[in-house]
Parts: C-alpha cells; structure tokens; sequence
C-alpha cells in the first residue's frame, strides 16, 4: 500500500508540469477518490455524476492499468468542453451593468469596490496579467441610489467560486427582476423606495474568466501568483479560496495551508483584495442581511457552520425565514424543494466563510443559497433555476417589512450612537457561540432585529452610557415595531468611560484640508482611516499608539496614491479594539 500511495503521489506531482492526457474515470472506487482528493491538485468530480475528470501522463495511466481501473482517455481537452455561451463572462455583464445605468438611472448607482488581483498585478507592471485587467463591480439599487439612507441594507453576491457560473446568473435575474418592474409592480417598487439593495454579482472576476474560457474550467479561487512566477499558471497553483479567506475563525478547518489545493485559504486572513472589498462595504454601514449564491446543491444555509458544534443565537429567526425561502424553490432535479439547514449541519464545516463572518463579526443574517446540480447547466435549465429562485431572493429583500423591531438610538444632543441592541429571551441563551452582540450603525444609530412573533425584553448598551431596558416588546407578524431610545451619559461610575471621548473637525466642510482631533481618555491603540460613502477605503491616516489626551491629524483630501478626492461626504472612522467612532466630514471644490 505505501509502495502505491508513493507511486501515486509521484505521477501527481508529474502531472502538474506534463499534461500529456485529459482522462474520464467512471465509477472510481471511493479509496481512489481519497487519494486523489488529497495528493493531485489536478483533479475534478464532475457535479451530477460518479466521473472524474483528471490530467494525466503516462504514469498515472499505468498506475489506473495495473490496479484495474477503468478510464477514457481524451486526446484534447476540448472534447470534453462545455456550451457556456449561456452564462455572462466579464464583458458582457459589464457592459449590462452600464446599461442599467443608461436605463434606470435614477434608481441605480454603478461602482467598481476595486481592481482584482490580477488587475492589481497589471497595474503593477507584470505584462504577462493583461488579460486579467477586471473590477469587483457593485451595483446599488434604491430610490436615491447617490444618498446614503436611513434605510435596511441588504447584500446580494455570486461566483465567490469562480467555476459556479450559475451563481451569477441568479444575481442577474434578480436585479433585472427588480429594476424592469420598479414603478409597475408595488411589492418591488416599494422594496426599491424603501430599502438599499447592493448587487455584486460577479465577486471573483479573474477565477471566472478561467472557468468560462475553460483555461482551466474547474478553477474555483482567485488568480494570487503563489508560486511567485509572475504569470498566470490557469491551474490550482494560482488563487485563494476566498470563502476561506475572511478574518472570522480563519483557520484549517476543510481550509488548506497548501497553496495548490482548491480550499488554500491565502497566507492570512484578508490577504485578498476581493475578500477586503466585500469587508470594507459591510462594514461602512449596517447591513441586516446578504445572500451569497453558490453551487451546486439545492440547498438554504445560514450560519453558522465553523466547526462542530456551534450554534447561533438567531437560529430560530434564521431557521424560519430560511425554512420560508427554501419552500418556494423547487428542485431541478426530482421531486420536492430545496433542503433548508444550518450550516453546520450542510454535511461538512469551514472556516473562513463569508456568512459565518458576516454574522459573527456584524450580526447579519447571511444566508448561502446552494444552486442546481451542477456548476454548468444547460441554457433551458439554467433560466428555470434563475426564476425559480425569484421568489425567495424577494422574500428575503423584503423581510424588513414583517416582525421586526428597529428605531434609531441617540444620546442626549441627539447624536447617533452606536450601542449593543440585546434580545434577552435570544442573546441570553445557553450553549450558544459567542458572536458580537447586534449593534446601531454608526452613521444614523439605526438598528434592526428581525425576530419572530412574541414579547421580548430588549436592553441597549453603550460604554459610557445609562443601559435603557424595555419590557414586553410586541413583535407581530406582519409589522414593524420601531423603538426609537435617548441614552444618558453615565456620570455615576467614573470606571466605565468611552475609549473614544470626542471626534473634531474644523473646517467641516473644506477645502484644500481639515483638521482631524480626536480627544482620548488615556493612553491607547488607535488607527484613523477615511472611508467614502460606499465603505472603500480612501485614506489611512493613522495607525499606532497614542500616549497623549488628544490626537490631532491634517487631511488635504488625497487618496491613499497621493490622487485627490472628488467633492462630497467622507467618513473618518476611528478604531481601537472592538470601539470605534465615526465623524462626517465634507469635501468641497
């Protein structure tokens, strides 16, 4: 047995460099599908079949011959290629996401959150990544898409994994969906008037140009030059797996240290661009939930799904809207609807996800939507999973509309406040994964619980701060229950003091800089960073430790690449630990 396991390890590692064949094994039995899976990067189980796809040379042919495998060997690899002319690659949907700007301006606005990786290698003069020259774009849907509103935020995202091309092609429908029928249809149009929907439909553009071109059809992360030989290898060397790539629990749970293995979680957490520009948007404003698309399964799962184990405090919230989206979804293959689960329970755990991030870190309700049965369905099945899934994508849009508790939490000068929003009958129980408490955003003190029918007691916290308790809060079904609560400086225990005491500009608005004073209540870690409105990051200004009562900073309204900004509102946010503060500052020309 060692004598093969050797052998077998020997003609993987041949493989990388010699693909001398394209082979179909039919039927393997499972010992070969272990040894595979764990020693050859280069292989593939097709979704909706027991068939392997793997590169081969004349080792490994002689390896499957001696130990009475039987296999097909393919002289090209494009005898095997699929019809994808159905799904959108970079091109095409970017150009359809300008004409929706063309179209429906006055509800739609267009931005990229960055360049990829690969795009990143470009502009740093590597020649050999000129095809890869992509942006992460995002498209916001709201009846004041220039306005940052006091309104729900909620995240819709596909192709994360670069071969699951149905992922955006279900994001698409659904924005087209919604902006076709803005101002006919009064479910969507009030959804529009009343809620900020943020689209990235396409996460990981240069991994899903490998797979739609079929330089490399099953490629799944983004295109990270690994092995540091500045070009593109349109193979398992290059890229992260960035749903393992986020900073919550990152570790090795079905995530790898390995760089040429499919779930290689990067050499750190957000070590990728792509997982920081979906970091940055999130955080900048308070989303209540996101759906990430994947495939393929048939499934609804929301968090958490880390390890064995865990379990979280909203699982009978998540569990009931989940279960509601799942029975709308009928199954494209046999008979019933999709299967609703918590993540944990999806039939393997990982670290490093977007959802469990999400919600560990922001309390969102993020919901991952396993599609199809496959990554490449046919042109006919493809467009009836897009519909099918309409209904359940407009159900979670709108679930800020029934049995929800919201309002806005200020303090005495009616200054927004960003304090922890606590459930006791949720937040208190036991044997729940600890996450970070739901919290007020910071740009309005709007926060949002979305809860089931029922009384709650409901206790808001803020360092610095009188808790405010409410008693047998009534949640009904079909409504919006809005508490709008007025903190009180906690003068009484010198002992709980804010970590930030004040933040300053002067003048507010400028131009060409402002002044930035930031008042500390002792010595402290701090890091100052100057966000736009959309959460990209514009400017670090500083990032270190303070041992002064007062902290005071110059901006002159440059980027981080010494460009200056254009005219409007930016936010200086201030970090230190789990505190933070927020001041609105604006620029004028």
């Amino acid at each position: 047995m060692r004598f093969w396991l050797a052998i077998l390890i020997l003609f993987c590692a041949i493989t990388l460099f010699s693909e001398d064949f394209y082979i179909t094994i039919d039927n393997p039995d499972q010992k070969l599908v272990q040894q595979l899976e764990e020693f050859c990067q280069g292989y593939y189980k097709q979704d909706d079949t027991n068939i392997i796809e793997l590169f081969a040379d004349s080792a490994l042919i002689d390896f499957l011959t001696q130990n009475g495998y039987e296999y097909t060997i393919h002289s090209t690899r494009e005898e095997l290629s699929r019809e994808l002319e159905q799904f959108h690659n970079y091109a095409e949907l970017t150009e359809e996401l300008q004409s929706y700007v063309e179209q429906y301006g006055d509800i739609v606005q267009l931005e990229s959150l960055g360049p990829s990786q690969g795009s990143i290698y470009y502009n740093e003069g590597k020649q050999n990544y000129v095809d890869f020259q992509h942006e992460v774009w995002c498209l916001k849907v709201s009846d004041n898409p220039e306005m940052e509103e006091d309104e729900p935020n909620v995240f819709i995202g596909g192709a994360i994994h670069a071969r699951e091309l149905i992922s955006v092609e279900v994001s698409m429908a659904v924005l087209q969906y919604i902006l076709e029928n803005y101002g006919t249809d009064d479910e969507i149009t009030s959804m529009v008037d009343n809620y900020q929907i943020w689209f990235v439909p396409l996460i990981n553009p240069d991994g899903h140009k490998l797979s739609i071109e079929e330089l490399d059809l099953w490629h799944r992360k983004n295109m990270r030059d690994n092995n540091n030989n500045q070009m593109p290898d349109y193979s398992a060397n290059d890229g992260v797996d960035l749903n393992r790539n986020f900073g919550y629990v990152w570790g090795n749970n079905n995530a790898s240290d390995v760089y040429y293995s499919e779930s290689y979680h990067g050499p750190e957490a957000w070590s990728e661009p792509e997982t920081v520009y979906l970091r940055d948007l999130i955080r900048s404003r308070r989303f209540w939930g996101a759906i990430t698309y994947h495939s393929s399964g048939q499934y609804v799962l929301y968090p958490l799904g880390h390890l064995n184990g865990v379990c979280s405090y909203d699982h009978e919230v998540m569990g009931a809207l989940s279960d509601e989206m799942a029975s709308t979804i009928p199954r494209i293959d046999g008979t019933g609807t999709y299967t609703s689960n918590q993540a944990v329970d999806f039939g393997y755990t990982c670290q490093g996800t977007m959802g469990d991030w999400g919600y560990s870190e922001q309390r969102i309700f993020s919901f991952t939507i396993e599609l199809s049965n496959t990554h490449f369905p046919t042109a006919d099945t493809m467009n009836q999973i897009c519909s099918d899934n309409l209904e359940a994508a407009l159900i979670f849009i709108d679930r800020p509309a029934n049995s929800m508790l919201t309002g806005v939490v200020t303090g005495t000068d009616d200054t927004p406040i960003v304090a922890d929003v606590y459930i006791e009958e949720i937040d208190n129980q036991s044997g729940m994964t600890a996450v970070e408490p739901s919290r007020s955003n910071e740009l309005f003190g709007r926060y949002i619980r979305p809860l089931l029918p029922g009384a709650y007691t409901v206790r808001f916290e803020c360092d610095g701060y009188n808790d405010v308790t409410y008693n047998d809060v009534e949640i009904t079904g079909n409504d919006v229950t809005e508490i709008n609560v007025q903190m009180s400086a906690n003068s009484a225990h010198s002992d709980v003091v804010p970590q930030f005491c004040k933040i300053e500009s002067y003048p507010n608005p400028f131009n060409p800089e402002t002044s930035i004073v930031l008042d500390l209540p002792s010595v402290a870690q701090v890091s100052v960073t100057i966000y736009d409105v959309k959460g990209r990051r514009v400017r670090a200004l500083y990032d270190g430790k303070c041992e002064q009562p007062q902290l005071r900073l110059q901006w002159n309204g440059v980027d981080d690449r010494g460009k200056a900004v254009a005219s409007g509102l930016y936010l200086v946010r201030a970090e230190s630990g789990k505190n933070t503060l927020t001041h609105k500052i604006v620029m004028v020309q």
